[in-house]
């Protein structure tokens, strides 16, 4: 494994674990772990214990398990180190599971004892003016860049058929040679553009449901909570809009590196930046959030816990005719499982990735 590759792929290990680790701190301060606290509780000295053991648990394991990856994985073969990782990561989430559902069952016992009641407003106010809403993110049209990047992969794929080898090379081996091969035919050409086509549906879609989803406004601060909100769904637009983009790029580069011969340094490298750019959008984005106080905003109707499934991260409540809402942290939005549409479109969002997967290993074989 190069050294590029292995600052590559830690990189990414360090992230996956930053935000674990943070999570606690992300959104509504009034919510520990899915659990509704009131205002005075935030300075509770139990409250903040609570949110401190989960970092120190999940960081103290993500360190523990990142140092004895890295030691297995630096001598062996690329293949090898990135499946090393990936067990890393998979295995650094379960333990997050299990923190943030250790920390949930300490929130509930702490609330319990203290005797915290928190009155639920159901109570919605009316949208102003639903003109309003109009531009709160990026038109489907903006998507026409990405079209345009996988347009053009395609055109040269087309244009260069002749210059592409009958063996396609898609493994290198530990001597940074290619060791795997798979045989040229327009599916193994065109698959990197699948995957494109279906990253582009993915994001779009993303979109779309921003853009869909309900616009709770507070009874006492209707124009500041509506400003606030639309602020917000442009915010997240633009990041992903932006985000999704560079992505549709990295796969016409793989495709490239693929088909044409370019190097496997020039893809590596754009992997680094745009990894680097990945990490700093998001977290400059989460700093803004919190600074302006965006990310406090929830949408009322949908507060009461037992509406919320599965850690308090799954919403579902057949009394709600919204399909789109704000999730219980202020930060994304989730849909309705109880909204029969909402099952189908929530099948659907897993399905795209997936499918992307297996067209790639398919193939990859």
């Amino acid at each position: 494994m190069t050294v590029l590759e292995t600052i590559m792929i830690s990189s990414f290990y360090l992230f996956i674990a930053l935000m674990i680790s943070i999570q606690a701190h992300i959104g509504l301060r009034t919510l520990l772990f899915g659990i509704t606290l009131p205002a005075e509780a935030l300075q509770d000295t139990d409250v903040r214990g609570i949110r401190r053991n989960y970092v120190l648990l999940t960081g103290g394991f993500a360190i523990v398990i990142g140092v004895a990856c890295f030691l297995v994985a630096r001598h062996q073969t690329t293949s090898r180190s990135f499946l090393f990782w990936a067990i890393a990561i998979m295995l650094l989430i379960m333990i997050s599971f299990f923190a943030i559902r250790i920390s949930r069952k300490s929130a509930q016992r702490l609330k319990a004892a203290r005797g915290w009641e928190v009155a639920v407003q159901t109570k919605r106010a009316a949208s102003l003016a639903a003109s309003r809403t109009h531009g709160s993110v990026l038109g489907s049209w903006w998507y026409a860049a990405h079209i345009a990047v996988m347009a053009l992969c395609i055109f040269f794929a087309a244009t260069r058929w002749n210059v592409i080898p009958q063996q396609i090379a898609v493994h290198m081996g530990p001597d940074g040679f290619p060791d795997h091969y798979i045989y040229k035919s327009v599916r193994t050409v065109i698959m990197m553009n699948i995957v494109q086509a279906l990253m582009i549906a993915f994001f779009a879609g993303y979109n779309l449901m921003i853009s869909r989803a309900r616009i709770s406004l507070d009874p006492q601060d209707r124009e500041g909570s509506l400003r606030k909100q639309l602020k917000l769904k442009k915010i997240h637009s633009i990041t992903a809009w932006g985000i999704s983009l560079l992505g549709i790029a990295n796969l016409g580069l793989l495709q490239a590196v693929m088909l044409y011969g370019w190097k496997l340094d020039l893809l590596i490298r754009y992997n680094l930046s745009f990894m680097a750019v990945f990490f700093l959008a998001l977290i400059g984005v989460l700093f803004y959030l919190r600074f302006r106080g965006l990310d406090q905003q929830r949408d009322i109707p949908s507060q009461e816990e037992r509406h919320w499934k599965w850690l308090g991260s799954i919403y579902a409540n057949p009394e709600d005719p919204a399909l789109f809402v704000q999730d219980r942290y202020g930060f994304l939005w989730t849909i309705n499982m109880a909204n029969p549409p909402g099952k189908i479109i929530a099948a659907a969002t897993i399905a795209v990735p997936v499918i992307a997967i297996l067209v790639a290993l398919f193939n990859f074989r």
